[in-house]
């Protein structure tokens, strides 16, 4: 790299992160306004957005991996150039499936430079000065992907949803012309080994049923007979990704990296804090808009306070695990997260928008020192290759812990919101038994009222056909359907706090991964040899 200074290039490098961790959350307030425009179907609608992060999930490893044997520079560049095109690609599509395959495209960018960033921002500085980087690369992550919907909801009512990915471009090729200034691409160091084959095909052989289960779980059912394929298929090839990595003489990871238990600690920490993070981010802004009736942009704004929070206060959170170490800021982090989801569990319809931002900045502050405990950790005293393979391991990872965030809270939230319809359907029986009108026109009402609460559209009750057959009794069914109505919205809507006080002792009990660390000094750099490296 030229020495025309260090932070020059984390701050490079905060750019490629900064785009790709955006992008794995801003579709999420823009997807029904794409899903409009394409007229594409739920099932093409969620793959626009889980084929991103199952992607990275998949690819971080082994394109980390190609980045070390043939040049980190040079794979930065070509991610920037991928994803702009990419991002160009999905702007410009004009259906679902060409948005899908534009998506993939973009995710192979993002695949290469995350790991990547992380790896060339650390390296940029003295490993006796890697607080600030790791910390404003650690703040990078969490800001963008809690601004995602912020930025998705500014983009798609002002301009429209192209936009969100268009924008991207202009990013890209500035970072693109940075990074030949800053850069050295000509003679950068490489490592010397040969690609493990068997390993890159059973890394993604275990990686990818694994998220696709994920994904496709609740739509499949998680004892079905294609959940039962993916989880043997990925418990086989883990089992001989583990075998061929021990035996390997250049392995695609390097099995070492979980004997440091700082390194271990932060795998844990950032996968179950993204769980955490994301089960509020995707779920919040459809309550808002489906409950409380916010527009979209509404919605995004009142959740930008989890991203303020973690501008402000990672800095503070890096400086203080640097001084008294990682136990007792990621036990902090993970309380006060708690903090949040305690206010979340009264969340309803009348919550006010001060209860919100309250809660928002809560969940903020206290990520934010578990994202920055977590990045500070990832790096141990790493160089060369352990370093880039401990950014590809916890890149994976933060990225799997994205997709469980997903698969889990609205597994959790779809099981919840049967159950209350089976309380508002019990609810508007007992109230239909009190109307004094024929027995066959009470079962059509039923029958609607079913069919209006399983489609939540109770407003579309056809009232006038029930009138025409009961004449002046009609009020009472506007009476009922009205009552039924009021129940079901205020009865629904607690699915979502329900979810989140289930969560509650989880997310405190995920403060004990502070333990994980202790307190110890850290290895000397020694400890970590690298492999040779050829010019």
């Amino acid at each position: 790299m030229k020495r025309t200074g260090g932070m020059k290039i984390v701050l490079l490098m905060c750019i490629g992160l900064f785009v790709c961790m955006l992008d794995s959350t801003i579709m999420n307030i823009t997807l029904p306004a794409i899903q409009k425009n394409l007229n594409t179907s739920l099932e093409t609608s969620s793959w626009m957005l889980n084929v991103y992060t199952m992607t990275i999930a998949v690819l971080a490893i082994p394109l980390a991996r190609f980045a070390e044997m043939f040049g980190r520079n040079k794979f930065y560049i070509f991610g920037l150039f991928v994803f702009g095109f990419g991002s160009a690609l999905c702007g410009l599509a004009g259906n679902g499936d060409f948005l899908i395959a534009a998506r993939f495209i973009q995710s192979i960018g993002a695949a290469i430079l995350i790991p990547c960033s992380m790896v060339i921002g650390i390296a940029a500085m003295p490993l006796e000065k890697r607080t600030l980087p790791l910390t404003l690369l650690g703040a990078t992550q969490g800001l963008a992907t809690a601004l995602g919907p912020t930025v998705g909801g500014l983009i798609t009512e002002k301009l429209s949803w192209h936009w969100v990915f268009y924008v991207n471009v202009p990013i890209c090729l500035l970072a693109i012309v940075g990074a030949f200034l800053i850069l050295t691409i000509k003679r950068e160091s490489r490592v010397t080994s040969k690609i493990d084959w068997l390993g890159l095909l059973f890394s993604i052989a275990s990686l990818f049923p694994l998220n696709l289960v994920l994904i496709k779980g609740n739509s499949w059912g998680w004892e079905s007979m294609q959940a039962i394929i993916c989880y043997f298929i990925t418990i086989v090839s883990f089992g001989l990704f583990i075998l061929v990595e021990k035996k390997s003489k250049d392995p695609m990871v390097n099995l070492n990296l979980f004997k440091d238990r700082l390194f271990t600690g932060s795998v844990i920490t950032v996968t179950t804090g993204f769980i955490f993070l994301i089960g509020v981010m995707v779920l919040l802004p459809q309550f808002l808009t489906n409950f409380q009736h916010k527009t979209e942009l509404q919605a995004a704004l009142l959740v930008t306070p989890v991203s303020a929070a973690i501008f402000v206060f990672s800095q503070i959170a890096g400086l203080l695990t640097k001084k008294i170490g990682y136990t007792w800021p990621v036990i902090f982090g993970f309380g006060v997260m708690g903090g949040a989801y305690y206010l979340l569990h009264n969340l309803n319809l009348y919550s006010s928008s001060k209860e919100i931002i309250l809660l928002c900045s809560l969940l903020g502050l206290g990520f934010s020192f578990v994202i920055s405990s977590a990045t500070i950790a990832s790096t141990s005293s790493f160089e060369g290759e352990m370093l880039t393979a401990s950014q590809s391991v916890f890149s994976m990872l933060r990225q799997v812990g994205v997709v469980l965030a997903v698969a889990i809270f609205v597994a959790g939230l779809t099981n919840n919101i049967q159950a209350k319809k089976q309380e508002v359907v019990h609810y508007a029986t007992k109230k239909l038994e009190k109307l004094d009108i024929p027995e066959i026109v009470k079962t059509q009402i039923l029958s609607e009222t079913k069919k209006s609460i399983n489609s939540q559209q109770l407003t579309h009750t056809n009232e006038k056909q029930v009138d025409q057959e009961i004449g002046q009794s009609g009020n009472m069914v506007t009476i009922y359907r009205n009552q039924v109505e009021n129940y079901a919205l205020k009865t629904i809507s607690l699915s979502f706090a329900d979810l989140y006080r289930a969560s509650i002792p989880f997310v405190l009990i995920s403060s004990l991964t502070g333990i994980i660390f202790g307190v110890r000094k850290k290895k000397p750099a020694k400890s970590f040899v690298n492999t040779t490296a050829a010019e």
